[in-house]
């Protein structure tokens, strides 16, 4: 099951149940128009995806995410009057790393969230051409299951 199964299905989880939308910047833009419940999870295609060979015969797969959580907001508004969207988002961007590192798949964990890795968080503002305003979120996680060759 691909990687953006798993992480919409803890963007489901989280508070209001966010809107879940996978693309690249410009399928994003497109089909941001058509969006009529927000807030929305805006999930980029994953890049990179680092393969480390272990001693023990398996492989490690840790991938960087990059998401954004968006609210729509009117045009015109001024950076001050978004504020309380990017600390809603940035809210949301917090619950999400903890359902992440939580999350589950049959036995154990799915993802492995490294305590002390620093995930980037930056402010958007009017965003696409529907006007949306949160935070973007850059995390690093691994996976914690791996498929058998033998």
């Amino acid at each position: 099951m691909p990687i953006r199964n798993q992480i919409e299905a803890i963007v489901r989880t989280l508070t209001n149940s966010p809107t879940f939308v996978y693309g690249t910047i410009n399928e994003l833009n497109a089909i941001a128009d058509d969006i009529n419940t927000f807030p929305c999870v805006f999930m980029y295609p994953l890049q990179p995806i680092n393969v480390s060979p272990q001693v023990n015969g398996s492989v490690d797969n840790t991938f960087s995410i990059y998401l954004e959580f968006l609210f729509k907001t009117e045009f015109d508004q001024y950076t001050a009057d978004n504020e309380s969207y990017v600390n809603q988002a940035l809210s949301l961007a917090n619950e999400f790393i903890v359902k992440a590192s939580k999350y589950r798949e049959g036995e154990g964990r799915y993802f492995k969230v490294k305590a002390g890795d620093q995930a980037k968080c930056l402010p958007v503002y009017n965003k696409f051409d529907v006007n949306t305003t949160g935070i973007n979120l850059t995390i690093t996680l691994a996976t914690m299951y791996f498929e058998s060759f033998g």
